[in-house]
């Protein structure tokens, strides 16, 4: 026998910032979706912001509508559970994360390669709106470049808590 517990095959402990680099390191969409499925459950804000990120680094090397029916089927099952995390990770993002977000989705975006879904940019405002106050120059410039990309006006409530 072994050292370790017996009959206890759980999940193998995985530290927020293994989990990171495992995402930042996926070559292509089926990897990244096949890593977010397996370990959903403990994703927090900033491996969303890192699979939207890797995400928009493997798009932006591939050509819009380039994409065979399996190749598709896969991006939109990942870009649908990234949108369910985003959206439960949400009221824990600091400011950096919701810039993040925002500019990312805005350049997955310009590229021709996504639709904003509204729902989560309207909760991504709101976000920011809640937390302004913290917002540092750079966030707010990535967060205003992204909302404009995405064609979305500030609201009034924004532009006021980040005066």
């Amino acid at each position: 026998g072994g050292k370790g517990k017996k009959g206890r095959a759980g999940p193998v402990k995985v530290r927020p910032a293994e989990l990171t680099g495992w995402i930042t390191k996926c070559t292509d969409e089926g990897h990244l979706q096949e890593l977010v499925e397996r370990r959903k459950a403990i994703f927090n804000s900033m491996h969303v912001v890192a699979a939207w990120g890797t995400l928009a680094k493997m798009r932006s090397h591939k050509q819009p509508g380039g994409l065979g029916r399996g190749e598709w089927a896969v991006l939109q099952r990942l870009i649908q559970r990234l949108h369910v995390l985003t959206m439960a990770t949400v009221p824990e993002m600091g400011e950096r994360e919701v810039a993040s977000v925002v500019s990312t989705l805005a350049k997955i975006h310009k590229s021709g390669r996504m639709a904003v879904d509204a729902e989560l940019v309207a909760e991504l405002v709101d976000r920011a709106t809640a937390t302004a106050g913290d917002f540092k120059p750079q966030a707010v410039s990535n967060l205003v470049w992204g909302l404009a990309t995405v064609g979305v006006k500030p609201d009034a409530g924004l532009v006021e808590a980040m005066q």
